[in-house]
């Protein structure tokens, strides 16, 4: 993808994210427009983000069980790239969409995800902090209002092959 072409899709998401998150204040709206948000930008082969009861990896591929007990995955397998816990019931996936990375936080017992059929607590975006070199980039929760900055310089995941992921931040 070329330099303009990036640019500008950091353009439309950052539009999106501020039309669709920042002034939606019912959370079932902000829930509704994060699932949206996903199917837009992370669509899946047959389905709806908004209809998934589970995440789960196999092998290397993100698959998503279905309310109606189908499952599929990604329509781009290739955008699943890391995840945090065990395959079976990983605590987060990480997904990227060419320089934005999004991941999708699950808690059975948490505010939100005890109550989200997939049990999602939260979805984060990284987006670039303007005026600082890359790779720094800050995380903007799209289901959590007052959502506190992450500590430390780097948020590290486990890639699809096993090794680490890391994404630096500020």
């Amino acid at each position: 993808m070329s330099t303009q072409a990036s640019n500008t899709a950091t353009q439309n998401l950052n539009r999106f994210i501020g039309e669709q998150f920042v002034a939606t204040t019912n959370q079932q709206d902000r829930s509704t427009n994060a699932k949206d948000f996903l199917d837009a930008q992370f669509p899946l082969a047959n389905g709806s983000h908004q209809d998934v009861c589970s995440y789960v990896v196999y092998y290397n591929h993100l698959l998503a069980f279905l309310k109606d007990g189908t499952q599929c995955g990604l329509q781009n397998p290739c955008q699943f790239v890391a995840l945090t816990s065990h395959k079976n019931e990983p605590t987060s996936v990480v997904l990227k969409n060419n320089d934005t990375h999004v991941e999708i936080c699950f808690d059975r017992l948490g505010k939100l995800g005890a109550t989200d059929n997939a049990h999602i607590e939260d979805i984060q975006v990284s987006m670039p902090i303007k005026n600082l070199p890359t790779p720094y980039k800050q995380w903007i929760s799209l289901l959590h209002t007052s959502c506190q900055p992450t500590e430390g310089n780097c948020k590290v995941f486990t890639a699809k092959d096993g090794t680490d992921y890391a994404l630096h931040q500020r």
